[in-house]
């Protein structure tokens, strides 16, 4: 009999969570056909008319769950869980796609089967409410059937608990993400890309330290985009060479964001700490190389420096010698463009679902 999987995420804001949730179930139909995925979406998650316009069964749910009123989401615990059991009714196994404010206490209410992703050991520095983080995501791992990590960093680090030994299978973050055709390289400079959200880890300032040691190359080009906390008014003063096209302070959609990755040469990731990047997939998807520093599991994505450069260190001097070797070897950046594509494509075609049967 064919499975049916839930993928539940509620979150009002959608973003990260709900973007790889509709990859994901772009990447389970595929494997098990469309009738056999199935969305369960916060009713304000801007993802729901992306869901359905993909063909995919989306339940919209009308509940209270925001890590900014953590006593209203509380209070209506009760009736989200009678919302979560009718949509989970169909379900052979329920699919959380990434921690969520309320997704720990309804977890405990389900008696379906549960995989867990789980996008990073522990929180990154500067990200919000770190305790709360660790709290759910150890209640989340507990409950789990199965523990679906997104690198081998992760799974490596997961398994050193005793909960979760046993039960950790791993899909890179790239097999969710079908890769496009790369678009020609336009003529001029070198056009590199630094976007995402800006939070103490992403290395905002490892980059503003870097570039002065490039500024004698008039053979590159720089954009900047995304929001937070690390790039302020200050921080965006910072970048003020004339290489500097853009920087934009706003939050970028996945249709921006993918508009960018598309027309740049070359994605930074300068890093302080990371388990994986969801740019570093993206980017891979339309065949663009990346400079990262030696963190988490971001040269692992890159295939140890197959599809792009790491910098040795996450400090300012290598991340710039690192971003130097790549302006001054064009033959070896297109080889690396074709690799990242290469490995997109592997990490997409490969089934890396099969265990997803036994449940």
């Amino acid at each position: 009999m064919a499975k049916r999987f839930l993928i539940w995420y509620w979150s009002p804001t959608g973003a990260g969570g709900s973007q790889y949730a509709v990859k994901l179930a772009q990447r389970l139909a595929r494997r098990f056909g469309d009738s056999a995925v199935t969305l369960s979406l916060h009713a304000e998650d801007p993802s729901i008319a992306k869901a359905a316009a993909f063909g995919f069964e989306t339940l919209a749910a009308s509940v209270v769950t925001a890590r900014r009123l953590p006593l209203r989401t509380a209070a209506n615990l009760a009736a989200s869980a009678r919302v979560l059991e009718e949509h989970a009714r169909n379900a052979d196994c329920v699919i959380i796609p990434m921690n969520f404010a309320a997704a720990a206490p309804l977890a405990m209410t389900l008696h379906k089967p549960i995989v867990y992703v789980a996008h990073d050991p522990t929180p990154h520095p500067g990200d919000y409410a770190p305790l709360l983080q660790r709290a759910t995501q150890a209640a989340l791992l507990r409950k789990s059937a199965r523990v679906l990590a997104l690198s081998n960093y992760t799974a490596q680090d997961l398994v050193k608990s005793a909960g979760v030994r046993g039960k950790v299978h791993m899909a890179p973050l790239s097999a969710v993400y079908e890769p496009h055709e790369p678009a020609p390289r336009a003529e001029g400079p070198v056009r590199l890309l630094f976007a995402g959200r800006m939070i103490a880890y992403k290395g905002v300032d490892v980059l503003a330290e870097a570039l002065p040691a490039l500024a004698h190359r008039d053979d590159w080009r720089l954009t900047i985009a995304g929001s937070g906390p690390a790039l302020d008014a200050a921080a965006a003063a910072r970048f003020a060479l004339p290489q500097i096209e853009r920087v934009t302070r706003d939050w970028l959609s996945e249709a921006q964001l993918e508009a960018l990755i598309a027309e740049c040469d070359i994605v930074l990731a300068p890093y302080r700490s990371a388990t994986q990047s969801g740019l570093l997939a993206q980017a891979l998807a339309h065949g663009k190389p990346c400079v990262v520093t030696r963190v988490g599991a971001l040269g692992e994505q890159i295939g140890d420096g197959a599809a792009g450069w790491v910098a040795e260190r996450a400090d300012a001097g290598a991340f710039a010698a690192a971003v130097e070797t790549a302006l001054e070897r064009p033959e070896e950046a297109r080889a690396k463009a074709q690799a990242a594509h290469a490995l997109a494509r592997a990490a997409w075609e490969h089934d890396y679902w099969r265990w997803l049967e036994e449940l």
